[in-house]
């Protein structure tokens, strides 16, 4: 790499284009409206499922969920599911940390899958996950400064129970905005004052709001309003940087509105795949069905002591859905379950599960007859185009004993947009009105600055990220990375475009730390005078 080229990768959670060219085109985006004309962009497909983490372990490691061990956030332990950092997973090297061990100088700030700081040839500040608060940032006194420069520093506005294994959120509606702008603010005011403070070759933060706000608010004229406010900060950022640093733009999934839920344990239960000891389906009255159609279902709380009390009874019982942890399965009479809310899905193999039922014999066989059931869902007459993958078609070389999902659903624009594991509506699918939004498949990719092509489209998997940086630095890219160097980004007369991409057995970097190691022991020796 030139010695004055520099890297800044922002990630922005949750970013799609469906959202952004349309304002780009409008012209209310004036800073992401320039860089896509003097860059290249186009769409960056997740990891399937598309969940925050792994993706962003994907994008880091360009290894995928298979290599990591994990596909989601939760990991299945038995037929319990559990934080994926208390499980022991294949550590894999991230590429910032082959920068940092090769000699670069790398700032990293609030990436999701960095939750414990390190000793690194820069700087940390921990993200999302983050389970140890003297672990916060490396060096440890820095999160003094940044204390001091951005005020009190907050992570994020979910938090993780970990007891429970599910994510809560901090604050209440009503300040729920005006929260996510504030971290918005802190982690960008971080951001600079890392660049500032420190001399740096790569730099990488994650805005996590936009992610925040779009689960819980697909209203696009809000929206609108807060990607103006980090179009404000890129153009803040390009001011900072100057001629000689390449800036990525990217985000871990794209994200869309939800207007149809899959029920996917309603749908088991329906066809004979899930069995519960007890009934635990309801049959709602005319009076329960009438609160549902009039969506009075967050007034129940207030409305219920005015009620006779069997129907009080049975309308708490209605409002409150039965979470896969407390449903009571009958585990020997039941072929397949989910957990998660991306389409993981998980066949009770007899040899596998701890009281599984299906003989490894029978497992296609399941499968296939969960995908033709699936694919033939109907709602109100219509069809849904129910997008469902087989683990091997996603994980090369994924066996029937590898702990990942057995089938994934993927949401779709035109088909299910939503998967809820819970139980209590009896219905298999649930219509939303599109006030809240979940992930699709495709994020948003952008690169711009010396070097790299301009207004052309190019589009890239996020396990693409990782070697193409590496070629950037002009590092040998390992063997076993799944993706690959995205070399019709750079102008044809680059250093880029010019130099061949190098592969390396993994265990290069390793002896290439040691002898790094061994440099600065002998140099540490001769400054105290001892050779």
């Amino acid at each position: 790499m030139n010695d004055k080229t520099r890297v800044i990768v922002i990630g922005i959670d949750g970013a799609s284009w469906d959202l952004l060219e349309p304002w780009i085109n409008e012209g209310v985006l004036p800073t992401l409206e320039k860089l896509v004309k003097r860059g290249i962009y186009g769409r960056l497909e997740s990891t399937i499922p598309p969940w925050t983490i792994p993706a962003w372990e994907s994008m880091t490691t360009g290894k995928n969920p298979k290599k990591l061990g994990f596909a989601t956030f939760m990991v299945k332990k038995g037929y319990k599911f559990v934080p994926y950092i208390f499980m022991k997973h294949n550590q894999q090297k991230m590429f910032w940390e082959l920068l940092s061990d090769t000699g670069y100088r790398v700032i990293l700030a609030n990436l999701p899958n960095v939750y414990s700081a390190k000793k690194i040839n820069g700087c940390i500040i921990s993200g999302w996950l983050c389970i140890d608060r003297d672990k916060l940032a490396y060096p440890p006194e820095l999160i003094e400064d940044v204390n001091k420069y951005c005020g009190d520093y907050k992570i994020d506005i979910l938090d993780i129970d970990f007891e429970r294994g599910i994510v809560i959120e901090n604050l209440q509606d009503k300040n729920y905005i005006k929260n996510c702008e504030e971290l918005l603010e802190k982690h960008f005011c971080l951001f600079k004052y890392l660049l500032c403070k420190y001399m740096w070759d790569f730099g990488f933060m994650v805005f996590v709001t936009p992610d925040r706000i779009q689960h819980k608010y697909w209203d696009l004229k809000l929206l609108l309003d807060h990607y103006r406010k980090i179009d404000a900060k890129l153009k803040e950022l390009l001011e900072m940087m100057g001629d000689d640093t390449i800036l990525f733009l990217m985000s871990d999934h794209g994200f869309g509105p939800i207007k149809y839920n899959l029920n996917i344990n309603e749908f088991f239960i329906r066809e004979g795949f899930l069995k519960l000891k007890k009934n635990n389906k309801r049959t709602a009255s005319m009076l329960l069905l009438l609160v549902e159609k009039m969506s009075l279902l967050s007034l129940a709380s207030s409305i219920v002591n005015l009620l006779p009390s069997i129907i009080a009874k049975r309308l708490k019982e209605y409002v409150s859905s039965i979470s896969f942890e407390r449903m009571d399965i009958d585990w020997s009479a039941t072929k397949a379950f989910a957990y998660a809310v991306l389409g993981d899905i998980y066949i009770n193999v007899k040899g596998r599960e701890p009281s599984g039922v299906v003989e490894p014999g029978e497992y296609n066989k399941i499968r296939e007859e969960i995908i033709e059931k699936l694919k033939n869902i109907s709602y109100k007459g219509k069809r849904l185009n129910i997008q469902i993958f087989k683990k091997e078609e996603i994980y090369p070389n994924a066996t029937l004993w590898d702990n990942l999902p057995d089938l994934i659903i993927v949401p779709t624009e035109d088909g299910i947009q939503s998967i809820n594991p819970n139980i209590g509506t009896g219905q298999v699918i649930g219509e939303s009105n599109g006030t809240k939004g979940n992930h699709r498949l495709n994020g948003i990719l952008l690169a711009y600055g010396p070097g790299i092509k301009k207004g052309q489209r190019v589009d890239a998997r996020i396990y693409d990220i990782a070697p193409t940086i590496l070629h950037i630095f002009d590092l040998p890219i390992p063997n076993d990375m799944d993706g690959r160097v995205l070399t019709e980004i750079f102008e044809e007369d680059s250093e880029f475009a010019k130099r061949k991409p190098k592969y390396v057995d993994p265990s290069y970097y390793d002896k290439k730390q040691e002898d790094e190691k061994l440099k600065q022991a002998i140099k540490n020796l001769k400054l105290k005078g001892k050779i």
